[in-house]
């Protein structure tokens, strides 16, 4: 009947999930038998029975045979020590590279942030297109953003902070710590919910109210040591009292100062958030900016529409401004692309890199593979000649290329947790959530997964090709003839690997020699100067008060005994801030929007950062007691503002027109301020003890200065503290810290890249020779000598090796456009490292070579022909 012939075929489909050689022993009976069965029992009966014990016992006959291919490749891999541990060794330095990089892309740009939904959050700015030396990234003043939130209907919500350094008191000693003052719905709009208590809620953000605030799990902590009876308890910020009503969960410390630019770079997390409490004469001013305002959008609006409704609000709330900020527009960013949009194309890099060394290291394992089963050609055609499929020997080939991987898996991700506490301390400082790189669960999925694949790809292709065995042909030719058949692929993955090699080892050239270049820039002052900033309670202090005393502290430390000179200023060189002002130039074509970088300094700041002076004088203490009427400029606003003139006498007017005209007394050299990458600025320095940072130049080691710094500091006021202590050398390093990062894991890369591929040439010489051996000891018998035979070996190595360097040569010229971005101070195309990575190589590859050659000039030609 039809009914039973296609249920005898359905069941023998049900046989394929048993292993080949269980359905070619025992398919046909167990075919046979069912048919029977179904003809004299009941269907329903004999199905539920077969589907049962096709289900036990077809995974129980794989395991059997698996557990049996796993015994065999145990004992073949103990029999060859040195192959094992080359080949584990390759593996585990490729997979623990990979999890490592892999971790570091996991935390900064694909682990989930601890906010709700946040691909809809938006950052706001407020660009000032008059202005055009100012960067678009501008914060909006608190007025502007309480206007938003009642004129936009394309957001559910939009907040804003301000990050501020407070002293926190009450619970131990006094300490600094960062502080968000925030609108009341700053929590919904994250959608960031508190582990204990509650969030700031608009009730709470308003002047007079009884003032709460919501602590940091760090700061619960530390400061509080876990106390679950925290809520309700008061903690003093500047001598003022707050209420905390809520803890926020691990993670959550938002804003770092990676999350967005121009954050409060001293800010590295926010340990407490209180309400911002925006007083109606802040909102009439409208000149209360904020450090960021952030939107969420609504459900089904894209940035696009956003963007065009913001743009039509600006124009319409425009007129309210102050005239100097009239113009001002509205620009939309989005909220995770600005904090990891500029490190994207360092993780590009880093992933680009490791895949390179992964292949590499897949590579030289295969040809491992491929060469030693020149001593299993015999196996493989015993087995087939006794009936084995091909199938059945890739599997078994494949189980052993998979076992391997699985054991280079492990030992890789051993290494990775290693490598993680080298890549921690390397900490650039400027990497989004690079202190939550970890470990997790994510990281070793993705060690397994690459493992397994890893195994595929560098076992598939000796497997097929150890499995390829005409027995015919093995018995006529012998296994090392027919093993001879498979040079071509062997070479083909030796050329592949140095050329992946060469494109690592030049990109690696590229970057040190960058790293270099800017390590080498004259930054315009000394780096052993020591510099701090002075923090003091600003209540009840006004700026007078404050800038009385910043004198009395600055006078104090310079007459201390070790001071050459100590000075203040605004903002020292490399702190990545800017403050501008608008200014006209006496006798210049000035433009509308002219804006020049400006630097308040007192005391003998340019003696003790040494810069130097290029004409006429320094500012004094007299110049800012007179009120700001002298100024010193740089050598770069000298020489754009009185080409052809003399920069001495000159007036300038800063600020708003009709501003007194300040003269110019001295020029000195230009300073980098923002980046030792980006060319000095014109730079307009002015005299004024308004000024938080303190620059001494000592005649003793600077550490031993610190301890009397801060005796005079705190004599002069109890509540003045040092913070960000520094030399000027620690603060160059740290500037330069992004691209000594990347430098420094690209030519860690390419150096595991270079060493497996020569280990990978090392290995297949000493392969090649031990095929050889009969031919060599011919060679020897007919006269060849040992350098001849030295250099058969060295000539076969160099040229595998290059063939690679070609290839990579060209690879990486392909590649170097794509690169240019990250250089300074070199071209992509430049000729130190496209010359001296040949010779490198070249003289590596040597001395890999130089081995196995020396093992062939060693061989007894009478031994070679009994071995034959």
């Amino acid at each position: 009947m039809a009914w039973h012939r296609s249920a005898v075929r359905f069941y023998r489909a049900l046989l394929f999930a048993y292993p080949a050689e269980f359905r070619r022993e025992y398919g046909v009976e167990m075919a046979r038998l069912f048919a029977e069965r179904l003809r004299a029992e009941r269907p329903f009966s004999l199905w539920a029975e077969i589907l049962t014990d096709v289900a036990l016992s077809a995974p129980r006959e794989h395991l059997e045979i698996l557990e049996a291919d796993l015994r065999h490749s145990l004992r073949l891999f103990a029999e060859a020590p040195g192959f094992t541990c080359t080949a584990l060794l390759a593996l585990a330095l490729g997979i623990g590279a990979a999890t490592t990089v892999f971790s570091l892309i996991n935390a900064v740009v694909l682990r989930a942030l601890p906010y709700g939904d946040a691909d809809r959050l938006v950052y706001f700015w407020s660009p000032l297109p008059r202005y055009p030396d100012l960067p678009k990234e501008l914060s909006p003043d608190f007025s502007d953003v309480l206007d938003w939130q009642k004129m936009s209907r394309s957001f559910t919500a939009i907040t804003a902070l301000k990050q501020q350094i407070q002293t926190l008191a009450g619970g131990g000693e006094p300490v600094r710590i960062g502080v968000a003052a925030v609108l009341g719905n700053f929590f919904e709009t994250l959608q960031a919910a508190p582990e204990m208590g509650r969030a700031i809620s608009p009730d709470d953000d308003h002047p007079g109210r009884a003032r709460v605030a919501v602590i940091g799990d760090a700061l619960w902590k530390s400061w509080f040591h876990q106390d679950p009876q925290v809520l309700g308890k008061t903690v003093q910020l500047d001598r003022q009292n707050y209420r905390i009503v809520g803890v926020m969960p691990p993670g959550f410390a938002f804003p770092h100062s990676t999350d967005y630019p121009y954050a409060v770079a001293s800010l590295k997390r926010t340990d407490i958030w209180i309400p911002a409490a925006i007083t109606p004469q802040q909102l009439r001013e409208r000149l209360f900016a904020s450090d960021a305002a952030i939107g969420r959008l609504r459900p089904g609006v894209t940035l696009q529409q956003a963007q065009a409704e913001m743009s039509a609000i600006a124009k319409r709330l425009d007129p309210l401004n102050v005239p100097e900020m009239r113009g001002m527009q509205s620009l939309l960013t989005p909220f995770i692309e600005t904090a990891a949009g500029p490190v994207r194309p360092l993780m590009r890099l880093l992933a680009g890199a490791v895949f390179l060394v992964l292949l590499i290291a897949c590579g030289n394992v295969a040809n491992l593979l491929m060469a030693r089963a020149v001593d299993r050609v015999h196996e493989m055609g015993v087995r087939t000649a006794m009936g084995a499929p091909r199938a059945r020997l890739v599997r078994q080939l494949l189980t052993e290329s998979l076992l391997l991987a699985a054991t280079g898996g492990a030992l890789g991700a051993v290494l990775a947790f290693t490598l993680l506490k080298a890549l921690v301390r390397l900490n650039p400082g400027d990497i989004p959530r690079f202190d939550e790189i970890a470990i997790d669960g994510r990281v070793l999925l993705f060690a397994v997964a690459i493992s397994l694949a890893t195994g595929i790809v560098f076992g598939i292709l000796p497997a097929l090709a150890a499995s390829r065995v005409n027995v015919n042909q093995l018995l006529r030719q012998g296994a090392r003839s027919i093993a001879g058949g498979w040079p071509a692929a062997r070479h083909a993955l030796i050329v592949t690997d140095v050329a992946l090699a060469v494109v690592l080892l030049a990109g690696a050239g590229l970057l040190i020699r960058s790293y270099l270049a800017v390590d080498h820039e004259d930054e315009g002052f000394a780096r052993s100067t020591l510099t701090m900033r002075l923090e003091m309670e600003t209540m009840e202090r006004d700026q007078g008060a404050m800038a009385d005393l910043c004198r009395r502290v600055e006078e104090r430390v310079a007459a201390l005994p070790g001071v050459v000179a100590a000075g203040l200023t605004s903002a020292l060189p490399l702190d990545f801030r800017e403050s501008v002002s608008t200014f006209k130039v006496d006798g210049y074509p000035n433009r509308a929007g002219q804006t020049v970088d400006i630097r308040n300094v007192g005391g003998e700041f340019f003696r003790a950062m040494q810069i130097r002076l290029l004409g006429g004088r320094y500012l004094t203490d007299a110049d800012a007691a007179a009120g700001e009427r002298s100024v010193v400029v740089s050598e770069s606003f000298a020489r754009l503002y009185f080409a052809g003139r003399s920069a001495l006498g000159g007036r300038v007017e800063r600020g708003d027109p009709g501003a007194p005209w300040s003269t110019i007394v001295g020029v000195v050299a230009d300073v980098r301020h923002t980046s030792p990458e980006k060319p000095p600025k014109p730079t307009l320095y002015e005299a004024s003890w308004l000024a938080t940072y303190l620059a001494v130049r000592t005649a003793v080691p600077p550490d031993g200065m610190i301890a009397p710094i801060r005796h005079v500091a705190q004599e002069s006021d109890p509540t003045v503290a040092l913070a960000d202590i520094h030399t000027m050398r620690e603060r160059s390093d740290s500037a330069e810290s992004r691209r000594r990062f990347q430098t420094v894991l690209l030519a860690a890369f390419a150096g595991i890249a270079v060493f497996l591929a020569l280990v990978g040439v090392y290995g297949l010489l000493a392969y090649s020779v031990r095929q050889r051996t009969a031919e060599i000891g011919v060679r020897m018998a007919l006269g060849a000598g040992p350098r001849a035979l030295v250099a058969m070996v060295v000539r076969q190595g160099l040229a595998l090796a290059g063939a690679g360097l070609a290839l990579g040569m060209l690879a990486s010229a392909a590649l170097a456009r794509w690169f240019a971005g990250m250089l300074y101070g070199v071209r992509a195309f430049d000729d130190v490292t496209f010359l001296t990575v040949p010779v490198f190589l070249l003289a590596a590859a040597a001395i890999a070579c130089f081995v196995p050659a020396r093992r062939a000039a060693g061989i007894d030609p009478m031994q070679a022909f009994r071995g034959q």
